[in-house]
């Protein structure tokens, strides 16, 4: 079951890595209103891209017209949302924008509108995502152990004399009294030595 959006961002610490301009000034006094604690960075800084500001935030506006930037103060798969602020809709720019991993875009001239709905997207979308790639590591993790499994019923079904929905049902009551799910038992049953569970003598 899906969790609520977020819709309130109070005390959310939000990164501007955006260039002295109107545009800044109109996106940090938004932000500042909806409650978020705003921290600016600027590109031409020789120190902006070694600060740690961006490892303390919760979401990250980028000026995405920005260009020739050495090297920008995040890397890789962003851990959060990123939202692009663009002016000049060039495919050259879009892509520098998608290449950042941004969840959301807003427009030059900034106004306060958009802004809020932009963060909304951004943030829940985000979250959407990183709780997908979660999912899909348990689901890896748990398809993995299912071999684990399947050579634990087997060694069940020969130390038992017992047909394979037998070996899984002790295996499952083992796992339960254990309280470990049937592919963490599984897993440390074929470690032991091999033991005796239940069933036929």
């Amino acid at each position: 079951m899906s969790r609520r959006p977020r819709q309130n961002f109070s005390n959310s610490r939000a990164v501007l890595f955006h260039r002295p301009d109107r545009n800044r000034d109109v996106l940090a006094e938004t932000l500042d209103r909806l409650g978020l604690q705003v921290d600016v960075l600027d590109p031409a800084d020789e120190d902006a891209a070694a600060s740690d500001i961006v490892g303390r935030a919760d979401v990250l506006f980028f000026d995405a017209d920005l260009a020739d930037i050495p090297c920008l103060p995040w890397a890789g798969t962003p851990e959060i949302p990123i939202i692009a602020v663009i002016g000049l809709e060039a495919p050259g720019r879009l892509h520098r924008a998608l290449e950042t991993g941004a969840s959301a875009m807003i427009h030059k001239p900034l106004r306060s509108s958009g802004i809020y709905s932009a963060l909304f997207f951004a943030y829940n979308k985000h979250r959407q995502w990183f709780e997908m790639v979660e999912r899909m590591k348990s689901l890896e993790v748990r398809h993995g152990a299912r071999r684990f499994v399947q050579k634990a019923v087997l060694q069940l079904m020969a130390q038992n004399r017992c047909d394979d929905e037998e070996a899984f049902r002790l295996l499952r009551m083992e796992s339960m009294r254990q309280r470990m799910t049937v592919e963490e038992f599984a897993v440390r049953m074929l470690a032991d030595r091999p033991r005796r569970m239940g069933g036929k003598a």
